[in-house]
């Protein structure tokens, strides 16, 4: 897929290096991805406000009542579902990093030991 890039998207880039290397990385995407559903939930919640208040005395207050919660409780869903994948990535990055550090300090002290033992 070849698209045509524009001399003021060149300039752009030109005058901004950096977001170069943004342009399809995982950590801009995923935090992209994490922004539009945080947002969207938001959305949701203020709907369902909005609803409520707009048809506080609709007929089939019952009818309403359960679309304004479905669409409150969907958009509560998207942020937890937000706060519980942020929470979970930076628990993984820490158990990540402390596991590396931990395989290096072994394989560092086996290194030393291997050479002691040849002396």
């Amino acid at each position: 897929m070849k698209k045509n890039i524009s001399e003021e998207e060149l300039e752009f880039y030109r005058k901004h290096p950096g977001l170069v290397n943004a342009i399809g990385s995982k950590k801009t995407i995923y935090w992209s991805v994490l922004i539009y559903v945080f947002v969207t939930g938001f959305f949701l919640v203020a709907i369902s406000k909005g609803i409520k208040f707009w048809y506080v005395d609709a007929e089939n207050a019952g009818l309403v009542e359960l679309v304004v919660d479905l669409v409150f409780e969907l958009g509560v869903a998207l942020w937890g579902g937000v706060a519980t994948t942020v929470l979970l990535q930076n628990f993984v990055q820490h158990q990540y990093k402390e596991g590396r550090q931990y395989q290096q300090e072994i394989m560092r002290e086996l290194s030393q030991r291997s050479v002691h033992k040849d002396e």
